[in-house]
């Protein structure tokens, strides 16, 4: 046994009813579980571990009090090792150096408050956001500072709801437009980014300086044609591609009129194309001269993209996404980060479409923090997907089972738009 921080590294051989399994000897991705997290409580538990794995490492305060007793006498007799990112991977020793500095001091975030009730609070943030970046596009157009006061009070009002509850913001980034994509790609982006940051658990300081520079890290795009802003990457021709890739410079002369920007952002807003082999753009930087929120912000940047709905492109749906961003963390990205991302965003993000088991169609409202595979639905269309007069909420953890009998599960996610749904019009 080796102990990790809370957790514990423990064989499957020796799983008990009671244990809350964290963390796998493998991707959770590469299992049926999705994402993150089980509790277990009963044998077919443990055998499907014993299934994929060779060793789990559970959480000694998510497990139930009677093994938890158990546990912390052990824990106290072996070696604590401070950080749960370290122990995820020995192939990524490096990696955990070069972010070290960054996870030196975690906080642990809880909901205060339920995602529906913070729905108010995260739309007028939201709002205020969208009527900012309009001031932001005017004053470039006329050659004027960026109002960097203005923008941190906007990014402070979304990092307070994120830190009540990231699910009303994700959700909302999810399905709310302005009518204007690259307002909605900043605003997504600094979501995104505030989430992933309260998800690792950086301190509320560094969750601003994180959301202003997912505020500000494609601003440099306001300079350039209209018709190439928002254009994907996978469309673009080969003197497109060279003007887009300006942006980058474009957003750094931008902030640089300003005086009271972070260093961190111009970090954000310069690396958020780079690459952990040198691939990126647009200085070719390796990753030890990689910021770690220039990481962070690349990884998200790559999500957007990857999810985005856009005429023509067939958009990959979120599990398809994170798939592909850890296909490509052995090189372009960091894998470490990657792992994180995939658990703060999940494989069946708020906001987006499920199938369940039982034929219906339901959209995620909120996640279970402990337990992602079982999060909080609200089924819209029956299992012929006619949609019902009045939507059933269900909370996966408590739902008792189907009126055919069978205990609610999701079987896969559904692309924006499946079976002719707006997601929107149910919640916003």
């Amino acid at each position: 046994m080796i102990v990790h921080n809370k957790t514990i590294e423990v064989s499957v051989n020796d799983l008990q009813f009671g244990m809350y399994v964290s963390e796998l000897d493998r991707p959770w991705l590469e299992t049926p579980y999705p994402i993150q997290g089980i509790l277990i409580q009963f044998q077919s538990d443990i055998d499907l571990l014993k299934r994929y794995c060779a060793h789990v490492h559970v959480d000694i305060d998510k497990s139930e009090s009677f093994v938890a007793q158990q546990l912390i006498p052990r824990a106290a007799s072996d070696t604590i090792v401070n950080s749960n990112i370290k122990n995820n991977r020995q192939k990524n020793c490096n990696d955990y150096e070069a972010l070290s500095t960054l996870f030196h001091r975690l906080e642990t975030y809880t909901d205060i408050c339920t995602a529906e009730a913070e729905i108010p609070a995260a739309t007028k943030a939201y709002n205020i956001a969208s009527t900012l970046f309009s001031d932001i596009n005017v004053n470039i157009e006329r050659n004027l500072k960026v109002d960097i006061k203005a923008a941190h009070e906007v990014v402070d009002a979304l990092c307070e709801s994120i830190v009540r509850n990231p699910d009303a913001a994700l959700l909302l980034a999810q399905l709310k437009t302005t009518g204007k994509e690259l307002y909605d790609n900043a605003i997504k982006t600094s979501v995104h980014l505030l989430a992933f940051g309260r998800h690792i658990g950086l301190p509320r300081k560094e969750l601003s300086i994180l959301g202003l520079g997912g505020l500000l890290m494609d601003i440099g795009k306001l300079r350039l044609p209209k018709e190439i802003q928002t254009k994907n990457s996978f469309f673009l021709k080969s003197a497109e591609r060279k003007l887009i890739k300006q942006h980058v410079f474009y957003g750094e002369e931008i902030v640089a009129q300003s005086t009271d920007i972070p260093e961190e952002v111009y970090k954000i807003i310069a690396q958020h194309h780079e690459r952990e082999n040198g691939s990126g753009y647009p200085h070719g930087l390796y990753a030890n001269k990689l910021h770690a929120y220039g990481r962070m912000a690349a990884i998200v940047d790559c999500y957007e993209e990857l999810i985005a709905q856009q005429p023509g492109i067939p958009s990959l749906r979120p599990f398809q996404a994170l798939k592909e961003l850890r296909d490509n963390s052995n090189s372009g990205f960091n894998y470490t980060l990657v792992e994180q991302f995939t658990q703060c965003v999940g494989m069946f993000p708020v906001g987006s479409l499920v199938e369940l088991n039982t034929g219906e169609v339901a959209i995620i409202l909120t996640h279970n923090r402990t337990q992602r595979f079982l999060p909080s639905i609200m089924i819209i269309c029956d299992a012929k997907k006619k949609p019902y007069d009045t939507p059933i909420t269900l909370d996966l953890r408590t739902a008792g089972p189907s009126p055919g009998g069978v205990q609610y599960t999701i079987t896969h996610d559904l692309p924006q738009g499946a079976y002719g749904i707006d997601a929107k019009q149910y919640y916003l």
